[in-house]
């Protein structure tokens, strides 16, 4: 067997594969033998019948079994020497005398160009900043949850705390059935369950129907059973002694908090800018793919999707009911995870970067709270799921490639307004 290159477009090799007479020979010999097997003659026994008589009734037969030994050869030779994408394509396949000829694309893994990462710049937020809005949204909080709480006699107002029974019916079935409800009737809340209220006294009863879409009604029946008055506290030494007996000023309340909102702020501003440093990392990289790739990945999963009717007609609709809208939005995706995927997977191996068993397991912990079940169930649930086990590879593999980009990259400190109006031009894109 002889293979030449008949054309190449970056990731898309086309091979031209020569078969010379004594291989067309032995693979008709073993053509021949595989249909006597199968086929009935009458006159002779199965796997009996001479060769010229099953060349001659079943020509085609025989040349699809000797394709299929050609095509092993050619699948055997490139699965041994080419890192794929797709499997192999057969474009073309003759035939005679003198020998055999296959054409066959072979789709590898494209490659990629990435840029230094010194040449990267990540957006890290003002932890001062940070701070200060943490702090401040805190104090709000504990105001909040501290307030004073007094029965009132008059009619509910804004920042009145409400103590209802709450019914929901729809379609003559109760859903809600004089479930009790106790909420704060926050002016810019515009729900019915607060609008409504408004005004209304304990005793007093509310209805009304909410539309939610998708033709269903949903009516509501809310008995006001208490109405009180909500009193804040300053934010002042009050509200600090109120929150706890460990303080006596404000300013060590503001100090516990600022100290949690800085351990807060480590543990987030490392994550985001690990996620960032990926998106960099994707984004600006080049990826070396022929567009007959893109091509044949999306048309096959169009093909998929369309096997299911339900599925196809849903996504058809999200797209215009434009089939070629659909079809661009699978390249883009394939396009964004390519680059995602193989970028990644390219900085760990050229910088020997790995996930050990004993890493994976050390999430446990995380997953274990994250699940709601005990560490031992969830290393046991990481032994057994392969696919779970190598999500949480993957994640770690990530972090680590992330972690290797932010020690070398540009990181710039940026008010959070700065970030906000960055990320507006990104979506408006």
């Amino acid at each position: 067997m002889e293979r030449n290159v008949k054309a190449q477009d970056k990731n898309l090799l086309v091979y031209e594969y020569i078969f010379n007479q004594n291989e067309v020979a032995q693979a008709e010999e073993t053509a021949i033998k595989h249909v006597a097997e199968r086929v009935d003659i009458p006159g002779f026994r199965k796997g009996r019948a001479p060769r010229y008589l099953i060349r001659m009734r079943y020509p085609e037969t025989i040349k699809s079994e000797m394709l299929e030994v050609f095509w092993q050869k050619v699948t055997e030779e490139i699965g041994s020497s080419e890192e794929m994408l797709l499997s192999p394509i057969l474009e073309d396949f003759e035939i005679n005398e003198n020998g055999a000829k296959l054409v066959v694309q072979i789709h590898k893994k494209p490659q990629l160009v990435i840029k230094p990462f010194e040449e990267f710049e990540l957006k890290k937020v003002d932890k001062p900043s940070i701070l200060e809005s943490y702090v401040e949204r805190r104090l709000k909080e504990l105001q909040e949850f501290h307030a004073i709480i007094e029965p009132k006699e008059g009619a509910a107002e804004h920042g009145d705390m409400v103590r209802v029974k709450m019914t929901v019916t729809t379609d003559g079935k109760t859903i809600m059935n004089e479930k009790v409800n106790e909420y704060v009737l926050y002016k810019e809340d515009d729900r019915p369950i607060v609008t409504e209220v408004i005004g209304k006294k304990a005793g007093d009863t509310v209805e009304f129907d909410r539309d939610f879409g998708k033709e269903k009604v949903y009516h509501y029946k809310i008995e006001i059973e208490q109405v009180n008055k909500r009193t804040l506290l300053d934010i002042s030494d009050e509200l600090a002694k109120a929150v706890s007996s460990e303080y006596e000023t404000l300013q060590q309340l503001k100090n516990d908090l600022e100290k949690e909102g800085s351990e807060l702020y480590e543990k987030d501003m490392k994550e985001f800018l690990q996620n960032q440093a990926i998106d960099i990392l994707s984004n600006e990289s080049e990826l070396l793919i022929s567009e007959r790739t893109l091509t044949e990945l999306v048309e096959r999963a169009f093909e998929k999707i369309k096997q299911d009717k339900e599925e196809y007609e849903k996504l058809l609709k999200d797209h215009d009911d434009d089939p070629e809208k659909l079809k661009e939005a699978l390249r883009n995706y394939y396009l964004t995870d390519l680059k995602r995927t193989l970028s990644i997977e390219k900085i760990a191996q050229e910088n020997d970067l790995n996930v050990t068993d004993e890493e994976v397991e050390a999430q446990a912990q995380d997953l274990a709270v994250a699940w709601g079940i005990s560490v031992d169930r969830a290393k046991s649930i990481l032994k057994s799921r392969q696919d779970i086990s190598d999500d949480v590879r993957w994640e770690l593999l990530k972090r680590k490639v992330a972690d290797l980009i932010l020690a070398k990259a540009k990181i710039v400190n940026v008010k959070p307004e700065e970030l906000h109006k960055e990320e507006e031009k990104h979506e408006d894109k």
